[in-house]
């Protein structure tokens, strides 16, 4: 696997597929880009129910959906353009059925209605 170095890298790189499986093979440790879902829980409860089919786009290593999971969320599918972050993503949660990881090829070579489509 080629990887770059990401210690030079700026917000241009943020859609490159292989900057980001980069920064997940060089940095360790989960990553929430806004809040937790400590902070988020009030608002995600009062719009999405448990039982909702929740679509957690750019996932990373983020615990998000984790922790979404242990409230109570019963299908969560996480997508991500790298291909590292969803591999450590896999492995850490194969053994547990509410969440699924994938990279989704239809959506990296295609737009956004052929996705939704294999959504």
């Amino acid at each position: 696997m080629m990887l770059r170095d990401v210690s030079s890298c700026n917000t241009y790189n943020y859609g490159d597929a292989l900057y980001w499986d980069s920064r997940y093979v060089q940095e360790a440790g989960s990553f929430d880009w806004y809040q937790r879902y400590s902070a988020l829980r009030p608002f995600v409860r009062h719009y999405v129910s448990t039982s909702s089919r929740v679509l957690m786009v750019g996932c990373g290593n983020a615990v998000m959906s984790e922790d979404m999971v242990k409230d109570g969320y019963e299908e969560i599918v996480n997508v991500d353009i790298s291909t590292v972050a969803i591999d450590m993503m896999r492995r850490k949660y194969e053994d547990v059925p509410q969440m699924k990881c994938m990279v989704p090829e239809k959506f990296l070579n295609s737009d956004l209605e052929t996705f939704f489509q294999f959504w």
